[in-house]
């Protein structure tokens, strides 16, 4: 999911686009850390 782009998707579709029932958008973007663990996958923790 991160290699295809899938989960900048998700991440987007939850935290930067409205979410129903109610329209709330928290609009938190991606921050560069993710943004890098997202292109770079690894098995390596926090």
């Amino acid at each position: 999911m991160m290699k295809s782009g899938e989960m900048e998707k998700l991440y987007t579709k939850w935290f930067m686009s409205p979410i129903p029932p109610k329209g709330i958008n928290i609009n938190y973007p991606l921050n560069a850390e993710t943004k890098d663990a997202f292109a770079n996958p690894s098995s390596k923790g926090i």
